[in-house]
């Protein structure tokens, strides 16, 4: 990764939707088109079968993959250190009126498609994957919001998951994964395999690089927007990637995180019973 400058631009111009595009959320790829590293890797995570060693591509050892390893490291670990107080009180809110473990494991596809388990401070009920398989209605509700429940909407949420969701404060756990080297701090978002559908001809792009803890598509437009646009923002991050435009996301984390604690108060007491 190169440390030449360039201009970030926090509204990407969208390309004019293709004809006969499907709407937002649902798949924009022709099945035809799934690369057989991601189809593997689907078939694998619908059998209960995700297996990394099956897909593990031996990367070629270069220069600049050496430096972007040791970036991570070293400012990974520095905000371990530093963001330990909050790592503790994550820790006493998942457990507090929640038996069960305190990280929540879910599987995710990183670069070249290896499946990883992404790590999280758990925020649901502990059968809360089950839950969501053996509620049709529920899981339909989950695809078509783009992998996602509203967090007012979830009936798995523990009772302090809202807020450690809210405060983002569940993904801390993720700074793990950096140091394993299963993420980067900046990149694009780790998806669950089934998601790769909605980047269409993308999907090898996307994989070229490792998913981030943070990301342009995080700051620019709170981790809210749908697809397509998602899958243009995170094109747009990975062929600008540089060290400048990394730096300018770590620093638009903390407010964007604000802002998104602010957001969602405001939803909270939208749906409060009048």
């Amino acid at each position: 990764m190169g440390d030449t400058a360039t201009s970030v631009n926090e509204n990407p111009p969208v390309p004019a939707p293709a004809p006969n595009q499907p709407p937002e959320g649902e798949a924009i790829l022709d099945e035809a088109l799934i690369d057989p590293i991601i189809r593997q890797a689907l078939e694998e995570f619908e059998g209960g079968l995700a297996r990394s060693t099956s897909l593990r591509v031996r990367p070629h050892w270069d220069f600049a993959a050496f430096r972007e390893r040791l970036w991570d490291v070293v400012w990974g670990s520095l905000a371990i250190v530093v963001l330990s107080p909050f790592f503790l009180l994550a820790a006493i809110l998942t457990r507090w009126r929640s038996p069960g473990p305190i990280i929540f494991r879910q599987k995710r596809l990183g670069k070249h498609g290896v499946p990883f388990d992404i790590l999280k401070f758990r925020s649901m009920r502990v059968d809360a994957e089950r839950f969501l398989r053996e509620n049709p209605d529920l899981y339909r509700r989950y695809v078509q919001n783009n992998f996602k429940l509203d967090l007012w909407e979830d009936p798995r949420i523990s009772p302090c998951g809202r807020f450690l969701r809210r405060s983002k404060l569940d993904e801390l756990p993720q700074l793990w994964n950096v140091l394993r080297g299963d993420m980067s701090l900046v990149g694009p978002r780790p998806i669950v395999p089934p998601e790769i559908v909605n980047y269409g001809i993308y999907s090898r792009r996307l994989l070229s690089v490792k998913p981030g803890v943070t990301g342009y598509w995080q700051v620019t437009m709170g981790g809210e927007m749908g697809y397509p646009r998602r899958v243009v923002l995170d094109m747009y991050y990975i062929e600008h990637k540089t060290r400048r435009l990394d730096v300018w996301i770590l620093i638009k984390t903390g407010p964007a995180i604000c802002y998104h604690f602010w957001k969602n108060r405001k939803k909270r007491n939208a749906n409060k019973p009048a």
